[in-house]
Parts: C-alpha cells; structure tokens; sequence
C-alpha cells in the first residue's frame, strides 16, 4: 500500500463529503480544476494526463470511463510539475506513478469507510456497486487494501 496515494484519495473525499457511488468522476475531475477531452486515440492508448487536461478514447465503457478518469485525477493530485525525464530513471519512475495513480484512483472510487458498508461481498458486486471495473476491485481489495482493512477482513467477526 502507498501511503501517499491513499491519503491523497482521502484528502479529497474529506474536501468533497456527500459524494453518492458510483461517483460521478467527470464532476469529480472538473470540480478539482481538470478538463475532460475525449479522443479518438489509436491502439493501446486509452487515457493521457497533461497539465490540467485529461484525455480519455472515446471508445471506453462507463467503468472504464470512470476508473481512468479517477486515474488521471489521481496523477493531477500526486504528480504535479513532476514529469521530467531522466532516461534509465525514467521508466522506474513512470512505474511507480502509475501505480500511486491507480492506488489513489481505487482509493478515490472505493473509499474504506464505503467498501466497509458492503461486508463480505464477491469482488464482482464490489465492481458493480461502485460502477468500477472487477480487475481494479480485485487490486482494491488485495494489493491496494490499507492495513485497517486487512485487519478487520482478518478478525473473526468483522467485515
């Protein structure tokens, strides 16, 4: 877990109480000074962050909408003016952001105190209640779970 990416996600669920799941990311992206462009990428390419602008295909589905929306606001909240490139350094670097980003974004569409409320569900209704698709649901609650959680889901009991 990334301790970063997760404060980060917490520190703007805390600037925006009141927010309904799934969460609308595009309002979400817009109230945090992000612009939403939407392009007709080429190949693998599904989302890029620059400056204030996130570019999404136009292709995608609404989760996968809202999960790379979430993933470029998260790189706007962790990685501000930090884009240099270094050549070796860079590709180890670009991994570890992409990872806060999508730490962050699985922290900003699931919030614990909201997954909480779900208990003890299949990876799939986690996907389905908060609009997410199931691979980021998966990693939300296994690699990018937050010790709190992982000590509850580990307590006889507790869910």
């Amino acid at each position: 877990m990334d301790r970063l990416a997760v404060e980060k996600a917490k520190e703007l669920n805390r600037r925006r109480p009141g927010l309904s799941f799934p969460v609308d990311m595009e309002w979400l992206a817009r109230a945090e000074g992000c612009e939403l462009l939407y392009w007709p990428f080429l190949g693998p390419v599904k989302e890029v962050k620059r400056g204030r602008w996130i570019g999404l295909a136009r292709c995608l589905d609404q989760a996968e909408r809202r999960h790379l929306t979430a993933h470029g606001l998260a790189h706007h909240l962790l990685h501000s003016g930090n884009q240099l490139s270094f050549h070796g350094w860079q590709k180890i670097s670009l991994r570890k952001q992409e990872r806060e980003a999508e730490e962050c974004a699985a922290h900003i569409l699931m919030p614990e105190e909201e997954l909480a409320k779900l208990g003890s569900v299949p990876v799939w209704e986690i996907a389905e209640y908060f609009g997410v698709p199931e691979e980021l649901a998966r990693q939300r609650v296994t690699e990018f779970a937050t010790d709190t959680e992982i000590v509850r889901w580990q307590t006889p009991g507790q869910s």
